[in-house]
């Protein structure tokens, strides 16, 4: 079955979504089924793809929509979720 699923997130990392922050997205993505897209304005990214995570330049504020659609996109976001609120693990 194909689910949609949309969560806001804001980045609260200190430095924004730098390559340790946007590989642990992309890492994160690549566990899942459904396929995931960040939204930053009109900017539309590739979850999986670090390097377009990366082109986005959010900064500490920025917030963003995550959108996925496929079997498992809520926890898919549900994970993303928890990732961006931890910091990305760098507390």
């Amino acid at each position: 079955m194909q689910t949609s699923a949309t969560r806001n997130v804001v980045v609260n990392n200190p430095q924004g979504l730098h390559i340790r922050a946007a590989t642990a997205i992309a890492k994160t993505v690549r566990q899942f089924a459904s396929k995931v897209e960040l939204v930053s304005n009109d900017h539309r990214v590739d979850g999986t793809d670090v390097w377009q995570i990366l082109s986005m330049g959010a900064h500490a504020g920025t917030e963003l929509a995550l959108e996925a659609s496929g079997p498992d996109a809520h926890e898919a976001l549900a994970a993303l979720a928890r990732l961006f609120s931890e910091n990305f693990g760098e507390e």
